[in-house]
């Protein structure tokens, strides 16, 4: 279970990413976290995960509150940023052995999630290649893999998809539902808004820095208004930025 209550946060300069974010995320369901760019997404996922302080209000996860408890959620979540960070010089079984100390994996099980979701995501045969040689997917792939070989509860995944092929995104979309099935908590950000609307079982929406929408899919799905994930977002889009592309004032 994730539990927000009233997040601030704003970084030197006075920008002002989160102003009063609250939400709660139980254990099974899948929350697609959506917004525009500079919204507060991401702000709000390494919030969560314990590596971004905040300036106000306070977070629990799984039992663990913030501030004070980050080792405690570093150990029991599975996190993959925005950005791929790692280290390049290491071949990908190197990188998998250095996650296999910091989370203590046992040696059986570490080789049998290993060769199972390096079979999964079709990256066996890179397994020796240095990262720093290896596609963006496949980087990809291997930053998915490595928050999920400590078999994790809370799932944090900040545009989980980058770089991914139409494959490996169904089996990520197949994947984080039967890991919700499996009682994990599930939240994460992604402008892939059709896969966010078939899998998210809740939805919330980051306008600003403030939430402006948080339902359950089915009371979604049932409102009035709702024709589509994506229409709806359309609507928050244009409301806040009142741009369309116009051909002739492009190429005139």
């Amino acid at each position: 279970m994730i539990k927000a209550d009233n997040i601030h946060k704003t970084y030197s300069g006075g920008v002002k990413a989160l102003g009063g974010v609250s939400f709660e995320v139980r254990s099974g369901e899948i929350c697609g976290y959506i917004g525009t760019n500079g919204a507060g997404k991401s702000t709000t996922l390494k919030i969560l995960c314990g590596i971004l302080p905040f300036d106000e209000g306070s977070v629990l996860v799984d039992g663990n509150a913030l501030p004070g408890g980050e080792d405690g959620i570093k150990k029991i979540a599975g996190y993959v940023p925005e950005t791929a960070e790692m280290f390049n010089s290491l071949t990908v079984k190197e990188y998998f052995s250095f996650i296999r100390d910091l989370r203590n994996l046992g040696e059986s099980e570490f080789r049998r999630r290993t060769d199972y979701f390096a079979d999964l995501y079709s990256f066996t045969e890179y397994l020796d290649e240095s990262i720093g040689k290896l596609s963006k997917g496949n980087k990809q792939k291997v930053l998915i893999t490595s928050a999920l070989l400590h078999n994790p509860g809370i799932l944090l995944f900040d545009e989980p998809l980058n770089g991914l092929d139409a494959f490996s995104i169904m089996i990520f979309q197949d994947m984080v539902v039967k890991l919700a099935e499996k009682g994990k908590t599930v939240f994460y950000s992604s402008h892939l808004l059709d896969l966010m609307e078939k899998v998210s079982t809740r939805i919330i929406v980051i306008d600003s820095g403030k939430i402006i929408l948080d339902k359950p899919k089915t009371e979604l799905n049932d409102s009035e208004e709702y024709k589509s994930l994506e229409n709806f977002f359309r609507e928050i889009a244009v409301r806040d930025s009142k741009k369309e592309f116009v051909y002739d004032e492009a190429f005139s």
